[in-house]
């Protein structure tokens, strides 16, 4: 079935790289939501959003999220795609 048509479902699986995803640490369990910034049209300004968001919180983060969003964007451009 195409994606278009699939609706929100388990793609990938996560496992986070400090280890606090394994069972009793706190984040086993918790639910992640992945982005295609490469290939995604979408991706771009969702991540764009979430900078905006969290940008009080984490100004560092939310800086390197623009950063590296930005330069997504350019490579687009530079590859001849609109988005």
């Amino acid at each position: 079935m195409k994606d278009r048509k699939r609706g929100l479902y388990n793609k990938f699986h996560i496992e986070r790289a400090d280890g606090r995803s394994d069972p009793g640490e706190k984040h086993h369990g918790c639910e992640y939501f992945v982005l295609d910034l490469d290939h995604d049209p979408h991706a771009l300004p969702a991540v764009q959003a979430y900078a905006k968001s969290c940008a009080a919180d984490y100004p560092k983060l939310a800086a390197d999220i623009l950063r590296r969003a930005g330069e997504l964007a350019q490579d687009r451009l530079d590859r001849g795609e609109e988005r």
